[in-house]
């Protein structure tokens, strides 16, 4: 583009406030509506509060008659603990903007004999956390 094109269309822009405005409120409201991740961690730790590494982490949805017909249940999945004792899940490809609410999952952990159970409530567009303790 030409230095003498760009004034041209600097000009007009100018004779028309509305047309600025409307350009000037279109980029606004389209780059504020970013959908962010939808993410569990779970953190698997010891009595003393160290973390448990290698723990099998599973999340899955308790099925109801009525979620199960539409055929929109999350997906079990599954997941060993890292040296920090976590385990992330990203939910993100599940979750459309504007829906109300999200899911609730039961946690099953375990590793040799040990075995425990939890339940997280996973809030959209949030990093949604709950810690399990090994005993």
């Amino acid at each position: 583009m030409t230095l003498a094109r760009g004034c041209e269309i600097k000009h007009r822009l100018m004779k028309h406030p509305l047309l600025l405005c409307m350009l000037c409120l279109a980029f606004v409201f389209s780059s504020c509506d970013k959908e962010e991740d939808t993410i569990a961690l779970i953190s698997v730790v010891d009595v003393e509060g160290e973390p448990v590494e290698q723990v099998l982490v599973r999340l899955f949805p308790e099925p109801s008659s009525s979620s199960a017909q539409e055929g929109n249940l999350i997906p079990d999945v599954e997941q060993f603990t890292d040296a920090r004792g976590q385990a992330t899940f990203d939910f993100s490809e599940y979750y459309e903007q504007g829906q109300a609410g999200f899911a609730v999952l039961n946690i099953e952990a375990t590793k040799d004999t040990v075995f425990i159970e939890g339940i997280i409530k996973i809030d959209p567009e949030v990093v949604n956390e709950e810690t399990l303790i090994f005993q």
